[in-house]
């Protein structure tokens, strides 16, 4: 059995995001240069993608920003 303790850990974000859009435009990019059957396939593999990606990021929590005194965003 493998023990987690020592697998090497990835922030699931860091990785994911980067994937889903790498497979967004693979899907997309298929969907376009290939013939019926294939391109069907890609249409919708780039849908679901793409609508994980679009789900990740309005479920992930951003942190508030800071404001200066006058109530003006300091980036």
């Amino acid at each position: 059995m493998i023990s987690t303790s020592t697998m090497p850990t990835v922030p699931p974000i860091a990785v994911s995001r980067p994937l889903l859009m790498g497979l967004l435009a693979a899907g997309a990019l298929v969907a376009i240069a290939a013939p019926q059957p294939t391109s069907s396939f890609a249409a919708g593999f780039a849908v679901g993608a793409g609508t994980v990606f679009v789900v990740s990021f309005v479920k992930t929590r951003r942190p508030e920003p800071e404001s200066g005194e006058n109530g003006e965003d300091l980036g």
